[in-house]
């Protein structure tokens, strides 16, 4: 006996149409989040050089960390140049590109070495700096315990690759509190609002940090002595 060949039905294929749709609807976030998975990985391999950089500075500088300063304005850029900590530690890890986090990737010109006088890199990541100025390593409380380094923002303006970030890394703008605050999704102060603590918890809503002895993790939640390295 032969039968008839038939397509589907409408019913069939609306059907067929809902289940892939509700595959998708389960699939897409658990790739999304397999694929941030991944870059907050890459990131913090990024901060784990960083890291292993800063303490090499420590052991060339008598155990301080890189200070922040104003060191003039260059007529050729037409703008301030800063001594960051991006410049402190370049010379150990000659590469631009760790500087830059997957997830929240900066413009970094690829031409500019970022010695004293010379434009530097822009980063995702906030140097906390604020209690680390003139601090010997010897008074330091507990250097597993104490965040040096955290996921940042960057500013971009105009559509294109330039922006600005300096404002994250000046260091009188971020006590303690603050930076426990930005970790906690609360925004202090006025400088930072919804938009930037998105930016900083881009890994799946965790930050990534990197703590005083080098070694990095993720995190979803500080304290404020988590940022007080001299202090209980």
């Amino acid at each position: 006996m032969r039968y008839a060949n038939r397509g589907f039905t409408l019913i069939e294929l609306l059907v067929v149409i809902t289940i892939i749709a509700i595959l998708a609807a389960i699939l897409f976030p658990v790739f999304a989040r397999t694929k941030e998975k991944a870059k907050q990985t890459a990131c913090l391999s990024n901060m784990k050089q960083l890291g292993q950089a800063f303490n090499m500075y420590r052991n060339d500088y008598d155990g301080f960390m890189p200070y922040m300063a104003l060191v003039g304005w260059d007529n050729y850029s037409g703008s301030w140049v800063y001594y960051r900590w991006v410049h402190a530690i370049f010379e150990y890890v000659m590469n631009n590109d760790i500087y830059a986090c997957p997830s929240q990737p900066v413009f970094v010109d690829a031409n500019s070495r970022p010695t004293l006088n010379s434009p530097l890199p822009e980063t995702s990541y906030f140097y906390c700096s604020y209690y680390m100025t003139d601090l010997a390593e010897t008074n330091v409380k507990d250097v597993s315990k104490t965040i040096i380094l955290m996921d940042g923002w960057y500013f971009r303006y105009g559509g294109g690759t330039n922006g600005v970030n300096y404002p994250m890394f000046w260091a009188n703008l971020a006590d303690a509190q603050y930076m426990a605050d930005w970790v906690n999704w609360r925004i202090t102060p006025y400088y930072v609002d919804s938009i930037i603590l998105d930016a900083m918890h881009r890994h799946n809503g965790r930050v990534n940090v990197s703590y005083y002895d080098g070694h990095c993790k993720s995190v979803k939640s500080a304290r404020p002595q988590d940022f007080t390295p001299a202090l209980d």
